[in-house]
Formats: C-alpha cells, structure tokens, sequence
C-alpha cells in the first residue's frame, strides 16, 4: 500500500497548476458535504446549494486566471521563438504585473539579439562583399585538402572563372605546377607565374568549428612592380639627363664656334668635321630630350574628351579606319595625353608593315570603363616581345627609342587604366597585333 500511495501524490505533483486549483475546488466541496452530513441534518437543498457553489467556486477560479495562463502560454511560446532565432514577438502583451518582470528581461533579451544579429549580417555581408570584389585572390581548404570557399579572383586566375568548390586543392592547381609547388613547400613571398604576371603567396593555418583550415591568399603584385620600376627608371632618366645636357650644350656651341672659325680660316675639312659634330651633338640633345619628356610626364588634366576631334587629328598624321561608332557618353581624360598615346600606337602598326586599311581604330563602352581598340594586320609579336614590349628602353625596331608603348603605358596608368597587348589569330595564323587601352569611368 505505500507505494501506491506514493504513485498517486507523485502524480499529483505532476499535475498542471489549473487541474490543481480545481482539485482545490472539489476538496472543498466534499468538505463542506461531510461537514453537512455530521453536523446538519441531511437536506438535499442544502447539498446540491452546496455542489453548485463548488462548481460556480471553479468557474470563478478558471475565469480570473485565464489571463495568467494565457500570458504563461505566451511567455512560453515566445522562449521558443528565441531558442527558434525569431526576434521579432513581444512577451507579457495583456501585461500581467505577476510576469512583468520576466516579460521585461525576455523582451530586452530580444531586442538584443535582433540587434547583434542585425550588426552580424552587415558584418557578414560587408565581409563577403570585399571578398567577392577583391582583386587578391582567396582559397580556403581543410585538413583533407578540399577547397570549401574561393571568390572571384582565385577563379579567374585558376579555372578561367569556372567553379570548383569542393574539388581537390591540387586538380585545381594541376595546370599551374609552379604555384601548386610554392604552396606544397609553404614558400610564401613573390612568385612570377609563366604569363609574367607577379603574385604574393601567404599561407595561414587555423583551427575554425574544432577543425583544421588552411587559408591561401595570392595579391596581385604586377602593376605595383611595374610602377616601381618605371618610377626606378625615370629616376635614372633624370639623372643621366641632367649629366648629359651638362655635356652636350658646351660640345654643341665648341663646335658651332670652331666651324665658324674654321670657315673664317678656310679650312674647310676641319669645318665639316665641326659641323657633322654639332649636328650629331643636336641629334643626341633632341634623343635626351625625348627621354627626360617620358621621366617628367606631368599628371593627366582631366575634362569631358571630344571623340570627333580627337580622331580627325589622328586622322590627319596617320591613315587608319574607324571601326564602330564614337563614345556616346562622356567621359573624362586627358585629350593631349590620350592622342599622344594613340599615336605611338597607330604609328606603331604603321611601322609594323601593315596596309594603313587594315589598322583600326574602335570604341567599346562598358558600365565602368571604356575599352579602346587598336587592331592591325603586321604579324603581331613574338612571345619574348609581348613580354617586354611596356619596359623602358626595349626596342624590336632598328633605331627605335624603346619609350613608345612605355609611355603609353604610363599615360594610361595615370588616368587609371591600363594597356594590353595580344596577338591576333586566324585560323593557325598569326595575322596581327591588338592594343586595348582601358579607361575608367569617372563622375562628370
């Protein structure tokens, strides 16, 4: 007999606080019944007055804590929300002041949360936004060597834009064994991949969720070297310019004096030995004045370009055909700098051997840039040309300066753009050459 006892008051315990209340009520009521039968006469008015007093007892009881439960329901179900990730309900809305309390921590609580997590979002949408626009180039692999995340950059410069998460780290790099080779040796710093283009390699490892990661990261260093160069390059232009014009402007008037006086004594050999020396000391003086003009180009003087104009003048120094129609919108430039550069181009493909109808000039507008074209039907360039035709001072051409593209280089790269060189195929045959100057758009 205890046990079942024991069962019956555990399952009492168990009981919802409304079914104890109205236990509560029919306890009372029984009450009053056995009172009645020992200390009344029975009267079976007095027994049902007493019943029916039991059960209005209840159905007050029920009625005054209905709103109590009602908000024990929604405080309850608002917990849940919070343990599901939804903010965005409100506790304690008939506001019970027994919850008050309660209610009041739960909604802070929300409030909060919906704030961190609003700030977590942006935090994550600003991080995935610089990574997806950033020109470095970004993998993430695990302790198997799957690559579980890449932006943009790394699949452009991996897979010609292709994706491949979830492949293996080295089928990816099985087409570039140079960089599958620094990163299998953890050989971090500059590497020089075969298309001449320069990265930084920086490996990191880390443990994310109790599991090893390894972060690949790979910076673009071509154009910051390059600029670096040029600007080493300039450097020493300035200075062996100034040392040569120290030189050359006493030889130059020596000479002019001794042909003179050469003349006035009627030496006639020794004065066409002085003249062909004054001639060779203005020769060298117009050659040094060329290369100290591509050491001092002074920053682009942007302003809205016009396009008719600009090619008319083109036209007028060097035959070619305008292939398309002009830029309709505007944009903003240097218009000398900018002619100067076409000019060294076009001059180029003239010099290259190709029939002036076969050189093109066109116009693309992109949303943020405009592509110009320059094509012509020369044989384009060798490998080794292509690689070294934007350094200062190299030249393929008998006589040449070797400052041409190089200034057109540095005429683009100041209005921030950029050149490209490519040759052009047809079929198996390589017929040409194509420059691309790129210039950004800018607000009128």
């Amino acid at each position: 007999m205890p046990r079942p006892n024991r069962q019956y008051v555990a399952k009492a315990l168990r009981l919802g606080s409304q079914r104890r209340l109205d236990l509560v009520c029919l306890a009372l009521t029984l009450l009053l019944l056995v009172l009645q039968q020992q200390f009344y006469t029975a009267d079976w008015r007095l027994s049902a007055s007493i019943i029916a007093a039991g059960i209005v007892l209840a159905l007050l009881q029920r009625w005054a804590m209905a709103p109590l439960w009602r908000e024990v329901n929604a405080v309850n179900l608002h917990a849940q929300n919070l343990q599901d990730g939804s903010f965005n309900t409100n506790a304690n809305q008939l506001v019970v002041h027994e919850l008050s309390a309660l209610a009041g921590s739960l909604n802070l609580m929300s409030a909060q949360l919906r704030k961190e997590r609003a700030t977590l979002y942006q935090r994550e949408l600003l991080l995935d936004t610089v990574l997806q626009s950033s020109p470095s180039a970004l993998l993430l692999t695990d302790r198997q060597d799957i690559i579980l995340m890449s932006n943009p950059a790394a699949r452009q410069l991996l897979s010609q834009g292709k994706a491949f998460d979830g492949a293996r780290l080295n089928t990816v790099l099985s087409a570039h064994p140079l960089l599958a080779k620094a990163i299998a040796a953890k050989q971090q710093g500059l590497l020089h991949l075969p298309d001449n283009s320069i990265w930084h390699l920086s490996l990191s490892q880390f443990q994310l969720n109790q599991q090893h990661h390894q972060l690949i990261l790979l910076k673009p260093m071509t154009r910051e070297i390059q600029r670096e160069e040029l600007n080493a390059w300039k450097k020493l232009l300035r200075v062996i310019g100034h040392e040569l014009n120290n030189t050359l402007a006493p030889l130059s008037s020596l000479a002019f004096s001794g042909e003179q006086r050469a003349r006035a004594l009627q030496q006639n050999e020794l004065a066409g030995l002085f003249s062909t020396l004054s001639e060779r000391s203005q020769a060298l003086n117009q050659f040094v004045q060329g290369y100290i003009q591509f050491a001092k180009l002074p920053r682009p003087n942007l302003s809205p370009v016009n396009w008719p104009r600009l090619v008319n003048q083109l036209q007028d120094l060097y035959e070619f055909e305008l292939s398309g129609e002009l830029p309709m919108r505007t944009w903003q430039a240097d218009a000398q700098q900018l002619q100067q550069a076409l000019l060294n181009i076009i001059k180029n493909a003239h010099e290259s051997g190709s029939a002036p109808h076969l050189i093109s000039l066109s116009f693309s507008e992109q949303a943020t840039e405009l592509l110009i074209c320059v094509r012509d039907n020369g044989g384009g360039m060798s490998d080794e040309q292509l690689q070294h035709a934007l350094v200062p001072f190299y030249t393929s051409k008998t006589g040449g300066s070797g400052i041409g593209l190089s200034l057109c280089r540095d005429i683009i790269e100041a209005h921030g753009g950029s050149i490209q060189l490519s040759n052009i195929w047809l079929g198996n045959t390589q017929s040409g050459l194509q420059v691309q100057l790129s210039l950004p758009a800018r607000p009128n």
